[in-house]
């Protein structure tokens, strides 16, 4: 199957590295205008000039997951910019989270779970929120939620509580929106990827065993491909 997103307007978090930079490079190789979003600008810079090099187009949006104080609001103004800039959100890809150190559940400090509650679930509350008008005024768009790890299992805890948390945010806001909108709301976990990351939480793992993040975006942007062309 040819990808093609050509035309299509994509927003695409955690793009500076591993999953979402490649699914950013990639579907600007299928034709897609990527605004790329993470905490870390260099990174931003690296995966637009790949971008450029190959030909396709990118905007910049840095921003923090976790807001720098109670009145900061670059999350909320991310939908007015882009709808402001591009009048349509086609693909919106939520790759970012922040892992919180693993501990015995009660050893988890006040500071890692609010960091937790904070960067991942109050951030993906407030992007849905921010995104919400424009996805649902862009025929057939869709928004992809990359889900880690949600059974619980020890020492795990803090990270699979707050990625239960969000499945029921995105399934809430689904059922919301599913007789107003032609949005397609869906989660994906993606299959074990070489990144930085998981490297740092499963250092003895075999990595000859593990995807690369160009062929697990693929795998992504395939799922995507099928759910806009049923």
């Amino acid at each position: 199957m040819k990808l093609s997103f050509k035309n299509k307007v994509a927003f695409i978090t955690g793009a500076s590295r591993g999953i979402g930079q490649a699914c950013a490079i990639a579907l600007a190789e299928a034709g897609a205008h990527c605004v790329l979003s993470a905490r870390t600008q260099g990174g931003l810079i690296q995966t637009d000039n790949i971008i450029r090099q190959k030909g396709g187009k990118a905007t910049l949006f840095p921003f923090d997951l976790q807001p720098k104080n109670p009145f900061d609001t670059t999350i909320d103004n991310i939908g007015p910019s882009i709808a402001q800039q591009f009048h349509r959100l086609d693909i919106f890809i939520h790759a970012a989270f922040y892992y919180t150190p693993l501990t015995p559940v009660d050893q988890i400090t006040d500071q890692d779970w609010s960091k937790n509650i904070s960067i991942n679930l109050t951030s993906c509350m407030k992007l849905i929120r921010t995104l919400s008008p424009l996805l649902c005024a862009t025929p057939n768009s869709q928004a992809l939620f990359l889900q880690g790890i949600t059974k619980p299992s020890a020492f795990w805890g803090s990270v699979t509580s707050v990625q239960a948390a969000i499945q029921n945010l995105i399934n809430c806001w689904k059922e919301e929106i599913k007789d107003i909108s032609t949005v397609h709301v869906q989660t994906i976990t993606p299959p074990p990827t070489k990144t930085l990351l998981r490297q740092a939480f499963f250092p003895a793992e075999d990595k000859d065993k593990l995807n690369s993040p160009e062929k697990t975006a693929k795998i992504i942007l395939t799922f995507l491909l099928k759910k806009q062309n049923p």
